[in-house]
């Protein structure tokens, strides 16, 4: 126990160590300035609210996307910390506290040497990583989610139950595949089956009063071609462990049988996010088999270099297969740690990349701020680029950032903005036609431009910022999510009656 708990530690620090130096970097990508709008709304109401006033202003519109992840970082927003601190903290902890949750719970219900190479399997892929860093509520769900095992083995479907609810307000879709993994394991093991499926029910009664607004808002709910899935990457070595574990976990009996049954439960990732299947919170579950796959293959008794030496070149030296329109190819060495001490892989990224550059933003958001009054709205022709601005200005947008909804007309997003920021196509590229016809159409003033993006002021943009009060006031609702998290605490350590 304590030999495996220290090898899984030393992978845990190593990622930890090893992710500080992307501190400046972090965020990467594009969502995390979503949710750091979120967490700005909520602090202006005053805790969770059902309508996003900040983004599609300055009707707003309902919002969807589950609280908790953002009440989470609520307190550290009424603390006074700057929004890109927050998301640089997520960013780093995502994946170091994915590993410790597996450690914790698997060294628990399963064997500590199942538990170590879990944490090494998941340590491995650096696809894996960035998923967790750049989706964050999923990884949380997924971290969260862990507890089922537990509450599973420890026949507790109380804490089952509540934590399978604390996922659901945590994020849209994982919990969903959650609760179908444990269906299908009640019908391969009776002895949980209790427990399972009395979990499902508890949970769904638990995130009710949030699964019923959502269910009154489904038909707003029209998903939009995402560009992440015109490619994917994959650990095909993992990948296929995974399989392999697959076949082994099913023939066994017990709580182990629950993997192959999260293998399947999230298959119905494959039809709706294909990039984030292949590459990122599908391969959870047969990163896990793919444990249980060396744990038999080392089962033989093999001199312990072996279990060294595989352990190494999963963290270091494992492959994975690209696919794109371009074609495939494989790349060597594609692991979290590898590519975090500075080996170069050859392909760009742009889940890899930051988008916010301090000195470009920095002149951008003082420009915003000079031309703008607060309750004042922009738009931007990159609606990630509107949500930056958000978070670092305050000013309201009329676009909108999730892709789960359609978007509205251009002319609704430009009518009522004051300012309107149009990213440049290149450095010193001219304005192109189609802003040239834009500026025409609706007589926009020209205001100069930024190293990254020309200014127009419009002159006819009335619109003003909205604002919503809380559905509930911000220390009963994050009262009620300690409260679940204790009640899922006290039943787990409780002695069986």
């Amino acid at each position: 126990m304590r030999n495996w708990g220290l090898g899984a530690a030393l992978i845990l620090f190593a990622v930890a160590v090893l992710a500080v130096a992307q501190w400046p970097a972090f965020p990467y990508f594009l969502d995390s300035y979503y949710h750091l709008s979120v967490i700005q709304g909520f602090r202006e109401a005053g805790g969770p609210v059902l309508h996003a006033f900040w983004e599609a202003a300055p009707e707003g519109r309902v919002h969807l996307y589950p609280p908790l992840f953002h009440l989470s970082f609520l307190p550290l927003a009424f603390l006074k910390v700057p929004p890109l601190v927050m998301a640089k903290l997520w960013c780093w902890a995502a994946l170091p506290a994915l590993l410790w949750a597996a450690w914790s719970v698997l060294c628990r219900t399963m064997t500590p040497r199942i538990a170590f190479l879990s944490t090494a399997c998941l340590a491995a892929p650096y696809s894996f990583f960035l998923s967790a860093a750049n989706y964050p509520p999923a990884n949380a769900a997924l971290t969260v989610g862990l507890g089922l095992i537990l509450a599973l083995h420890r026949q507790r479907w109380i804490a089952g139950g509540l934590i399978l609810g604390i996922t659901f307000l945590l994020h849209a879709g994982i919990p969903w595949l959650l609760a179908l993994s444990l269906i299908l394991f009640g019908l391969l093991e009776k002895p949980y089956r209790k427990t399972a499926w009395a979990s499902v029910g508890l949970g769904l009664l638990v995130a009710s009063p949030w699964l019923i607004h959502i269910a009154g808002q489904i038909s707003l709910l029209k998903p939009q071609p995402r560009g992440e899935d015109r490619f994917f990457e994959s650990s095909v070595l993992l990948a296929a462990l995974g399989l392999w574990g697959f076949a082994i976990a099913v023939r066994r009996r017990g709580i182990v049988r629950f993997l192959p049954a999260l293998a399947v439960g999230f298959l119905p990732m494959a039809f709706l996010y294909r990039f984030r299947f292949f590459s990122a919170q599908g391969l959870f579950p047969l990163l896990l088999l793919a444990a249980v796959a060396l744990d038999q293959w080392l089962e033989k008794k093999r001199p312990k270099w072996v279990l060294g030496a595989v352990v190494a070149a999963l963290l270091l030296a494992a492959p994975s297969l690209r696919v794109s329109g371009e074609g495939w190819r494989w790349v060597w060495g594609d692991t979290t740690l590898s590519v975090l001490s500075g080996r170069e892989t050859g392909i760009p990224r742009p889940t890899a990349q930051p988008l916010f550059n301090p000195h470009f933003m920095g002149e951008l958001g003082a420009r915003v701020k000079a031309h703008t009054k607060p309750d004042e709205l922009v738009f931007s022709n990159f609606p990630y680029l509107a949500g930056m601005m958000n978070v670092t200005t305050g000013r309201a947008i009329t676009n909108e950032m999730l892709r789960e909804f359609e978007p509205r007309s251009l002319e609704a997003q430009i009518l009522p903005a004051r300012l309107i920021v149009w990213m440049k196509e290149g450095a010193d590229l001219p304005p192109n036609l189609e802003l040239q016809r834009i500026v025409e159409r609706y007589r926009l003033e020209p205001l100069g431009s930024t190293e990254i993006a020309f200014l127009y002021r419009n002159p006819f943009g009335e619109g003003r910022r909205p604002m919503k009060r809380a559905a509930i006031p911000w220390w009963l609702a994050e009262g009620i999510i300690l409260l679940l998290a204790g009640g899922a605490v006290w039943d787990l350590r409780r002695r069986k009656a």
